[in-house]
């Protein structure tokens, strides 16, 4: 028994010492051996890292989000020497990933206008005996974005100091910007201003007026001039242009023959520091017609 015992023990040593020469000849070149760099946030399933962000209302203090990136160094050694690699704002992967964009017929993406992300220094260091670079960020200011604009950033390695190989599927992460736009004009205002027409003079109106968004850059004011729930079913519009804060005034009073309509040669705002609408304005209830000179200040 002593005997096979000892044999069994030889023939246990042999198959390690067999098998250890074998995993000391495997070679997995670019995935296990090789140095090779690629970036952690690159993507897995989920095509982008989103980032999402809250415009902040006028005269609040903005919010910057940042984001981070880093580098890593794969194969079967860590650094034998520092390495040094450079990032950059990918404009080729942003063109080719719109190609195939516009080929589905759906919007292209586009950077961030300037002035609304920050790039911060785009190098990172993977120093000796390590495999992570350190993380860098880039920042978001959504100060300058637009609601309905696609943004992507696609950040890239571009080039290591010494050369080292690096995956091509992973050396670029895609930062989606989603922009969140609080309701920041609904509410209740105080109105003042002056009615013209039809012998009635001028009509001053102190009145509370309730303003609800019913759309995008859309709202509606429970209250048309100084006429009071008493007086009328109505509805009142008013369509903001976000891009010049122009306003259009739509709606009737009861039914579609007695028309609101934009007095002619004027233009009615909206001022966003203040929350406050300049509104001119016409309007017909049944033969009576009168224009609208109305302030509207959010309380």
């Amino acid at each position: 028994m002593k005997n096979r015992n000892h044999k069994l023990s030889l023939l246990f040593v042999a198959l390690i010492i067999i098998v250890g020469a074998c995993q000391k000849e495997i070679n997995l070149p670019g995935i296990a051996n090789d140095p090779t760099l690629y970036m952690p946030q690159s993507p897995r399933g989920n095509p982008f890292n989103t980032v999402e962000v809250v415009s902040r209302e006028p005269g609040q203090e903005d919010t910057v989000y940042y984001r981070p990136y880093s580098v890593y160094l794969e194969g079967k050694d860590a650094a034998v020497q520092d390495i040094e690699v450079e990032f950059m704002i990918d404009h080729k992967k942003l063109d080719s990933l719109n190609e195939l964009e516009t080929a589905a017929g759906r919007a292209a993406y586009e950077l961030p206008p300037a002035g609304s992300y920050t790039e911060g220094a785009m190098k990172a260091l993977i120093k000796k005996n390590e495999r992570i670079s350190g993380v860098q960020q880039f920042g978001i200011n959504p100060k300058l974005l637009k609601e309905d604009s696609r943004y992507l950033i696609p950040i890239s390695i571009k080039n290591a100091s010494p050369n080292l190989p690096v995956k091509s599927a992973l050396k670029t992460t895609y930062y989606q910007v989603n922009l969140t736009v609080p309701d920041f004009v609904s509410g209740t205002y105080i109105a003042s201003g002056t009615r013209n027409g039809n012998d009635y003079g001028t009509d001053p109106t102190k009145v509370r007026k309730t303003i609800t968004k019913i759309a995008k850059n859309t709202y509606e004011s429970n209250l048309i001039a100084n006429l009071g729930p008493w007086c009328c079913s109505n509805k009142f519009t008013l369509k903001v242009n976000p891009a010049d804060n122009t306003v259009i005034v739509s709606g009737h009073l009861e039914d579609s023959g007695n028309l609101l309509t934009n007095t002619p040669g004027t233009q009615s705002t909206f001022d966003p520091q203040t929350n406050t609408f300049f509104l001119y304005y016409d309007y017909n209830y049944y033969g009576f017609s009168a224009s609208m000179v109305e302030v509207l200040r959010k309380l």
